[in-house]
């Protein structure tokens, strides 16, 4: 018997441990085709949506919206009172969704809201953000009356 086979015989063969297997995870549902056709028009109108909870024909609708307002300013030169977009945007809303909508419309601010389910888009256009919620209206309590200096 020579060398090289009794060496053979003797050694071990170690594999590598095979790859570990991979469960590939289905793709997901392609988007309706309104957040689509919703995606195509911000994308036309140069608006980026940055949240929502909002349905989409109301999201358009405030898109439009606010993109109508910025290029109805004859003057290029002179900007848009952000406080003027925001009550013409606010009032709409109000008209036709009912009241108690807030329209927030700046380069720069800070929020923390509670919104009603169905009433929150945070978007913007160009340079300026446009934040637009709807709050719930209830009646306020009637507080007791205490009348002052008399001890019953």
């Amino acid at each position: 018997m020579s060398v090289r086979r009794r060496l053979a015989k003797t050694q071990l063969i170690t594999l590598p441990p095979p790859p570990p297997t991979r469960v590939q995870a289905p793709p997901p549902p392609p988007p309706p085709p309104s957040e689509l056709k919703l995606a195509a028009i911000a994308s036309n109108l140069n608006v980026r949506l940055r949240s929502a909870d909002m349905p989409p024909a109301m999201q358009e609708r405030a898109i439009r919206r606010a993109r109508d307002l910025l290029d109805s300013n004859p003057d290029t030169q002179k900007r848009l009172n952000p406080t003027h977009l925001a009550m013409c945007l606010k009032k709409e809303f109000d008209a036709l969704y009912g009241p108690a909508w807030h329209c927030v419309v700046g380069k720069s601010f800070g929020t923390f809201v509670t919104h009603s389910s169905g009433g929150f888009v945070y978007f913007s256009v160009d340079k300026l953000c446009f934040l637009l919620f709807k709050t719930e209206v209830r009646p306020a309590a009637k507080a007791p009356v205490k009348l002052l200096g008399f001890n019953k």
